[in-house]
């Protein structure tokens, strides 16, 4: 760099040593004389050279080194600027700040830096390294509550990402309030609470679902029957039965098999009586049948059993296969008259 001197007609030229002096001496003498909270400001607001703003901090620093919310603009403009590695080693130190304002920044802007750096690690191994550094820093920022309430969808997909279940039993009614209808949500909240063996917040998730994604109602139905199964909720999934069981033979069967799980062998056999009765096809109406006095043998009812037989006696009485079936019943049964009765019946059937 010249200039000339008109008068005597000479240029002189300004060397780069020289023109560094110059500026680390302007940047002194702006440490000392410019306010510190005003200097800050402006290399706040530097959106354009991170590396000019990076030495003022430096210099900033050389003369106040316990200055932490200095280290954190540092920190800030080092990871602007690309300087990933200076701005974790800054907010390694001020991580462990006594002061809540400048350990909460300097949490969120960790799990941001590495958030990023995760993105560029390639094996399965460093990812899951990285991934338990996130989760660390996720756990303090939820049990701190570092996170601002604008921003619940972010945190939300950030417990789902570090995988933290209760983080997510948390946020998801947040986000439910704007989104009620949520079909996707609504799914999570009813996976995430069977995970967290939350059987009633379980079943809040599924009889809304049950009411907006109308395309599988059925599937939810069944999902809230075995769920109260699965959590021995007896006495609602026995009144959920008896609700569908009233147009359904599908449900009413399901009842009746409740039935038996529970030891009600009477209840069991009504039902498949009614569902014999319902039934038009001969088939079906014989497996009815038979399912509803093996339910009475299981309670050892086998005076109904047998009543029950008799009383069909004329209907089976070209049915092989029953026939059997009855003819085993009345001998378990100690019946032998009736027994013998009607293999007299059948003898002569057969005869003529």
């Amino acid at each position: 760099m010249s200039f000339v001197d008109s008068e005597n007609n000479k240029a002189y030229v300004i060397t780069y040593k020289e023109l560094i002096f110059t500026f680390v001496v302007f940047v002194m003498i702006l440490v000392v004389l410019y306010p510190k909270d005003l200097l800050k400001e402006q290399i706040l607001s530097e959106k354009s050279n991170y590396d000019l703003s990076m030495l003022y901090l430096k210099n900033l620093l050389r003369h106040s080194p316990e200055d932490e919310s200095l280290m954190l603009i540092l920190a800030e403009q080092s990871l602007n600027s690309g300087k990933t590695d200076l701005s974790l080693r800054l907010l390694g130190l001020l991580l462990k700040s006594e002061d809540p304002k400048i350990r909460k920044k300097a949490t969120l802007l960790s799990y941001k830096l590495e958030k990023e750096n995760y993105y560029y690690l390639e094996s399965v191994e460093a990812k899951r390294k990285q991934k338990k550094i996130l989760r660390k820093l996720f756990i303090s920022i939820f049990r701190n509550k570092m996170y601002d309430e604008k921003s619940i969808e972010k945190w939300y997909k950030e417990s789902l990402f570090v995988n933290v279940p209760i983080a997510t039993h948390y946020f998801l009614p947040r986000m439910l309030q704007e989104k009620p209808k949520d079909i996707d949500l609504l799914k999570s909240g009813y996976y995430l609470e069977l995970k967290l063996n939350h059987p009633q917040h379980a079943i809040f998730y599924l009889q809304r679902l049950q009411k907006y994604d109308t395309q599988h109602r059925d599937k939810w139905i069944d999902d809230e029957y075995y769920t109260y199964m699965n959590f021995r909720e007896y006495t609602k999934a026995e009144k959920l039965l008896q609700k569908y069981a009233k147009d359904s033979s599908v449900w009413k069967n399901r009842l009746a098999e409740f039935y038996l799980m529970r030891k009600k062998f009477r209840k069991a056999a009504s039902l498949y009586d009614e569902l014999f009765a319902s039934s038009s096809e001969y088939r079906v109406k014989r497996k009815y049948f038979y399912k509803a006095v093996k339910a009475l043998q299981s309670g050892n009812l086998l005076e109904e059993a047998v009543a029950k037989v008799h009383a069909r006696e004329n209907y089976y009485l070209t049915d092989r296969d029953a026939r059997s079936f009855i003819l085993k019943l009345y001998i378990a049964a100690g019946r032998l008259d009736y027994a013998e009765s009607l293999s007299k019946r059948i003898l002569y059937k057969e005869l003529h």
